[in-house]
C-alpha cells in the first residue's frame, strides 16, 4: 500500500501541472489575439468605413498606419493604430482648388480670339516663359506698317499687356548687315542670361520686321533653352525652355 501511495502522489502532481499550463494557455490566447495588428487591407476598410474617398497611399510605421485619402474636398493624411484600428489623427494637406490642374488654351483658340479683337494680321504667336510663368506672345502687324506686341494669359485668354514695337529701319542690304549683330556677339549676350553651351544660332525676319536671333543653349542638367535676341539692339526679348516647347506642340 505504501508503494502505491508513493506512485499516486507524483501522478497527481503531474496532472495539476498540466491543468495549470492549460489555464495559462487559455488566458494567453485572447491576449495574443487582441494584440494582432490589422493588415493594410483591413486598415483601408476601417478608413473607408468612416470617410468617403480614394486611398492613394498607406504604409505601416511603428505600429501606426499612415493613410493618404483623397476626397472631393482635397487630400487628407490620417493616422490609424494598427492594433486597435482607431483613427487618432486626421489633417488636410491640400484643398481641391490647390490640386486642380489649369488647362492651357490652344494656340488656335488664342489666335482666333486675337484676330477678332484686333486690327491687322497676326505675324507671330508663341507660348513663351516670362518670369517663370507661361504666356502667349503675339505680334500684330497693322495696315499702316506698325507692329504691336501683345501678351495673353494662356489660361483665360485675357490680354495682359500691349505695346508698340519699334519700326523696322529702312536701310539697304549693306547697311542692314553692318548694323546686325553677328552670331558670336548674339551668343555672348544669350550666355549672360542662360549660362551653358550654344547648340544652334538662327537669324530670323531679315527681310521684314525686326530681325532677331534664336539661340539654343544646352545646360549641364540636360535642359535646353531658346533665347530670342533683337539682332540690332541686342535686347533679350524672351527665353523659352524645352518644356514650354513640348506644351506648345501638345
Amino acid at each position: 500500500m505504501k508503494q502505491r501511495e508513493k506512485r499516486w502522489i507524483p501522478l497527481a502532481g503531474a496532472l495539476g501541472l498540466a491543468a495549470a499550463i492549460a489555464i495559462l494557455l487559455w488566458l494567453w490566447q485572447p491576449w495574443s489575439t487582441q494584440d494582432k495588428e490589422l493588415t493594410a487591407e483591413e486598415a483601408e476598410q476601417v478608413v473607408l468605413g468612416q470617410y468617403e474617398g480614394d486611398i492613394e497611399q498607406i504604409f505601416l510605421e511603428n505600429g501606426q498606419y499612415q493613410v493618404t485619402l483623397r476626397s472631393e474636398n482635397g487630400l487628407y493624411q490620417l493616422g490609424l493604430d494598427a492594433a486597435s484600428g482607431t483613427i487618432h489623427s486626421i489633417r488636410q494637406t491640400e484643398k481641391t482648388g490647390d490640386t486642380q490642374q489649369k488647362a492651357l488654351l490652344s494656340r488656335d483658340r488664342v489666335k482666333a480670339a486675337l484676330q477678332a479683337r484686333t486690327e491687322g494680321q497676326i505675324d507671330r504667336l508663341e507660348l513663351i516663359s516670362r518670369d517663370g510663368e507661361p504666356v502667349y506672345q503675339a505680334v500684330i502687324k497693322k495696315e499702316n506698317g506698325e507692329s504691336v506686341e501683345i501678351m495673353v494669359d494662356p489660361y483665360t485668354g485675357k490680354i495682359l499687356m500691349t505695346q508698340n514695337l519699334e519700326p523696322s529701319p529702312q536701310v539697304n542690304d549693306e547697311d542692314k548687315s553692318a548694323r546686325l549683330l553677328n552670331e558670336e556677339e548674339a551668343s555672348k549676350i544669350a550666355l549672360t542670361e542662360i549660362p551653358g553651351v550654344v547648340d544652334d544660332v538662327d537669324l530670323r525676319d531679315t527681310d521684314s520686321g525686326i530681325p532677331y536671333y534664336l539661340i539654343d543653349i544646352e545646360l549641364e542638367d540636360g535642359r535646353e533653352a531658346t533665347v530670342e535676341i533683337n539682332a540690332i539692339s541686342g535686347a533679350i526679348r524672351s527665353v523659352t525652355w524645352d518644356d514650354d516647347e513640348s506644351d506648345k506642340d501638345s
